[in-house]
């Protein structure tokens, strides 16, 4: 059985801020435009992938914003007062904290500092570090954790999973009658899973997304709250959906797959609806 070590360090912060990028992607789009401009959203069509999408998306997401606290220290915030000496003060990043508190080797700020050739310290030297800090594979290490936490409460919502899904979308149906997407897919060989209008092939669904998507729905319709677990009636038949439907550009991806029993599936058919958010309560009031 699989388990995440959860160390809870600033992880709803992280789910916050990733939750305002989706809901609001415009405050976001030149960093969106990076990754996904230019049909760089070709990059994530590959079917069914563990560490999926939205995994890609956080991490992401979580890497934008070590930079940008690194680019705003303050020597006063980084003085380490748990070892404060006047005469010979010491300082620690607040990303180191993330690091130890995960155990994972890295480049301590006072270790580089001690290496550098420079007599005082002033905030731009922060920004050296960091520089050099993103350089190790302990750093990747810590945003691969800290991401994994965030995924695993981001999961949970099916509303933003929606919301992330059509921020995919739109950037897959913008390559549609695009000359560089086209050249992209012949030299990437990605024919197999796409139509020619750029829309995804269906594939089967892995046991695991299936696994996960049941577990996360609870056994039962997210649409009707029908029990499909095979407990209280036979009849009742799992079907494994596409949240963004492929026929509007949506992803074969764990985060855009949702249970339902197959009538409210064959109701739906090829048109999306609003994700529900009504979730089964953890114990009776």
């Amino acid at each position: 059985m699989s388990y995440i070590d959860m160390k809870y360090i600033s992880t709803y912060y992280y789910a916050n801020v990733i939750q305002g990028v989706i809901e609001d992607p415009s405050s976001y789009l030149m960093n969106l435009e990076s990754i996904f401009g230019d049909s760089g959203v070709l990059n994530y069509i590959e079917p069914f992938k563990k560490r999926s999408n939205l995994h890609a998306f956080i991490e992401f997401i979580i890497d934008s914003l070590f930079w940008e606290q690194y680019s705003k220290l303050k020597i006063s915030n980084c003085i380490d007062r748990s070892h404060f000496d006047f005469d010979n003060p010491r300082y620690i990043t607040p990303l180191e904290h993330i690091f130890e508190e995960y155990g994972v080797d890295h480049l301590s700020f006072m270790e580089w500092w001690n290496d550098s050739e420079e007599d005082i310290l002033e905030e731009r030297h922060f920004e050296d570090y960091y520089q050099e800090l993103v350089l190790l594979e302990g750093y990747y290490k810590v945003i691969e954790l800290l991401g994994e936490e965030v995924f695993y409460i981001l999961f949970l919502n099916r509303k933003l999973l929606q919301e992330f899904n059509e921020i995919f979308s739109s950037y897959l149906n913008m390559c549609d009658g695009d000359d560089f997407a086209m050249e992209f897919v012949k030299e990437n060989s990605l024919e197999p899973i796409l139509k020619t209008d750029y829309k995804l092939k269906r594939v089967s669904i892995p046991s695991w997304v299936k696994r996960a998507v049941y577990f996360r729905d609870r056994g039962a319709c997210t649409k009707c709250g029908k029990d499909l677990s095979g407990y209280l009636s036979l009849e009742n038949q799992e079907n494994y959906d596409h949240i963004v439907p492929l026929n509007l550009y949506g992803f074969n991806d764990v985060t855009n797959i949702q249970l339902l029993c197959k009538e409210c599936n064959s109701k739906k058919s090829g048109y999306q609806r609003a994700a529900e958010t009504k979730y089964q309560s953890w114990y009776k009031k």
